[in-house]
């Protein structure tokens, strides 16, 4: 079936190379970068002193600021408006990505914030994958639109840089002494910082309205490394699954796609395996392929790179131009072989691009668009499964145990249990893992088991891990801040600066169990864990690329009191698209809603209805908050891997688990398969 992919009908920008989308692309134009001294910080001690900054910022926080402008930017440009007289504002959805910033607690109000500024009542969901969160931010806009749950969605990203975020980088070795040149000499990269936002919408509506439309989405992709906490598998087998995930939902061949704008950091690591990617997916037709990288423009941008890449690629294609690689002198080994090299864009007429990020944490992302006119296969939705469950917290680690105690009703004033994660996952070492990475391989580990899944050769690739949580490890966060008061900036813990990262436990544990497939992590405060469920079903129900998806909420608790009533921990459920035996007894998600703060009632109604079933025959899973304490990731979690249990045993027959939420309501319903 073809049908009118999603529209792009208005973007913005804020960059290094200006405060809008035209000055973005008049300054690559001029084959100007925004790369220049820092000024806003001290970079005294340090053997690098650039940075792609936003010229003329100011000061407080930079990444609300930078994203409220980019987003009423691309607003303007649709030529929309929110509220009276305009689209309805609890059905426009605000999906920012975003890294680090200022705010290693609550990421979710950097979102929060933007959608008060803009007036958006809709869904307001946070992705944080590193660099590659806006990439990722603009597939979930995506899905969100083709499953009616929105009617317009804003996506995009942003990120300050800030003197923590430069002095990991430099840490770590990444960072370059002169301007960045992907793909040349010298090796290394320039941290950026900025915005990027575009306007989305479903393609039949945009055109109905009369919209410009200036790119058409045509599929997007994610994968996992499984590999390594912030080095990228060097055989490029991670970002190759990512490219092909993209094509295979764009429903097109290799041969399709007329340019590449790569990832392209400059790092030594990251250039050769992107690289290696490229030529794994694109076969012979490499040596033609024009592969350029808009880094050497912006700098690295963090979460707001993949969105300000794209922005501009579409600007490029808008005048029939390749945007180059500006600095290349000459090629590194595994440098592409049309890199695009200059200081001015090339004339060439673009069909189809394909946009690629990577990240720390292993995760990856990328996104084709094509021009107005181009159509894509839509895939035919497939019924989700519930295989398996888990649950790992102040109960213990298993779901007779979660039961008796919500059963109990009585609060538990203690901490998830000690356990040695190499008795679950034998290649695994304790010693170097805080504890929301333990608590989540722990979770992943054992809702494997109970769906009796063994992960071996491909099954591998096609099996991929949902997070939802809501900050960094506190461990983790200690230790770096630690680190800082002991040593000062220049001599921070450059093991405890890869662990501040929200998609951090997500990578540990991608590895550890060796899930390759798709990989994200979200937050929206509270209810983080059941919007990873429902991404999780909107993307395992659509896709052919993937077979099982791990759905998880994780917590570890904030307070170093013991008795403080704080929950944490971890609990996960495996869906897959047919059941793991065929005598097994076997739960649907039968249903779910997606609304905006607080609607939780608009969440409800949407869950019942898509499940099709009469409200009053419908179990409503209580808060199991009051027993578990506090635990905004996992705890609406806790109360489906619960509910799972509780229809395999016959207990109910169909499930609500609601949750009010922080930036978005939800809400789920599980059946029996087989259930009226």
């Amino acid at each position: 079936m073809q049908s009118l992919p999603v529209a792009i009908t208005g973007m913005g920008a804020v960059s290094a190379l200006g405060a809008t989308a035209p000055a973005l692309w008049a300054a690559i134009e001029e084959g100007h970068d925004g790369i220049r001294p820092i000024e806003r910080f001290s970079t005294e001690g340090f053997s690098v002193s650039l940075g792609g900054m936003v010229p003329g910022a100011g000061s407080g926080d930079l990444c609300i600021a930078f994203a409220t402008t980019a987003a009423r930017e691309a607003l303007a440009n649709a030529g929309l408006q929110i509220g009276p007289g305009g689209i309805a504002a609890r059905r426009v959805a605000l999906i920012l990505g975003t890294s680090l910033g200022m705010h290693v607690d609550g990421l979710h109000l950097v979102a929060a914030e933007v959608a008060r500024a803009l007036g958006i009542e809709g869904p307001t969901l946070t992705v944080s994958t590193a660099c590659s969160s806006s990439t990722n931010a603009l597939g979930l806009g995506r899905d969100l639109l083709e499953a009616g749950l929105c009617d317009l969605a804003i996506a995009g990203g942003t990120d300050e840089l800030t003197p923590e975020i430069f002095a990991g980088f430099h840490a770590l070795g990444l960072l370059c002494p002169s301007k960045c040149a992907p793909f040349s000499e010298p090796v290394g990269t320039t941290l950026g910082e900025g915005a990027g936002f575009l306007v989305l919408e479903r393609g039949a509506e945009a055109r109905a309205r009369g919209a410009r439309v200036l790119a058409t989405m045509l599929g997007y992709g994610l994968s996992a490394d499984a590999y390594h906490p912030t080095t990228p598998d060097p055989t490029g087998a991670g970002v190759a699954r990512a490219l092909r995930g993209a094509l295979l939902d764009a429903g097109m061949e290799a041969e399709g796609i007329d340019y590449v704008n790569a990832h392209g950091t400059g790092t030594a690591a990251n250039d050769a395996a992107e690289y290696r990617a490229i030529e794994q997916v694109f076969g012979e037709r490499v040596a033609r392929l024009p592969v350029s990288s808009t880094k050497s423009f912006l700098g690295h941008a963090q979460g707001a790179a993949g969105v300000l890449e794209l922005i501009a690629t579409l600007c490029g294609m808008a005048e029939d131009k390749i945007p180059p690689t500006l600095h290349y002198e000459k090629p590194r080994p595994r440098s592409p072989a049309d890199p695009v090299a200059g200081d001015r864009p090339r004339v060439a007429r673009i069909e189809r691009a394909l946009c690629n990020n990577s990240a720390f944490g292993g995760a990856n992302a990328a996104v084709i668009v094509g021009r107005a006119e181009h159509v894509a296969p839509r895939q035919t939705k497939a019924e989700v499964l519930v295989l398996g469950a888990s649950a790992v917290g102040p109960h213990g680690m298993d779901l007779d145990a979660l039961g008796a105690a919500l059963a109990a009703n009585v609060p538990l004033r203690r901490r998830a249990p000690t356990f040695r994660i190499e008795n679950l996952i034998p290649t695994a070492d304790g010693r170097g893992m805080d504890p929301a990475s333990r608590y989540l391989s722990a979770a992943a580990a054992l809702a494997l088991a109970d769906a009796g899944i063994t992960l071996r050769g491909a099954k591998r690739d096609r099996a991929g891990l949902f997070v939802g949580t809501t900050r960094a490890s506190t461990e983790s966060e200690r230790e770096f801040r630690e680190s800082i008061r002991e040593r000062g900036l220049v001599r921070l813990s450059a093991t405890a600066f890869t662990r501040m990262v929200l998609n951090a436990s997500a990578g540990t544990c991608t590895k550890l169990c060796a899930l390759k497939g798709p990989t994200t992590t979200l937050t929206t405060g509270e209810g983080s864990g059941l919007v990873a469920l429902i991404y999780a079903a909107l993307h395992l129900a659509t896709r052919s690329d993937v077979d099982l998806l791990l759905a998880a909420g994780v917590d570890e608790r904030v307070s170093v009191e013991p008795d403080a009533h704080e929950g944490e921990g971890a609990a996960c459920l495996v869906l897959g698209k047919t059941p793991a035996s065929e005598t097994s007894k076997t739960v649907r998600l039968a249903g779910f809603g997606l609304a905006g703060p607080g609607d939780v009632e608009e969440a409800t109604r949407l869950a019942i209805r898509m499940a099709g079933v009469d409200a009053k025959d419908v179990f409503v899973m209580p808060d199991v908050t009051p027993v578990l304490g506090p635990a905004p990731g996992a705890a609406a979690m806790f109360g489906c891997a619960f509910a799972v249990a509780s229809i395999l045993r016959g207990t109910w027959e169909h499930v609500l688990v609601p949750d009010p939420g922080g930036t978005a309501a939800t809400a789920v319903v599980f059946s029996r398969k087989g259930a009226a």
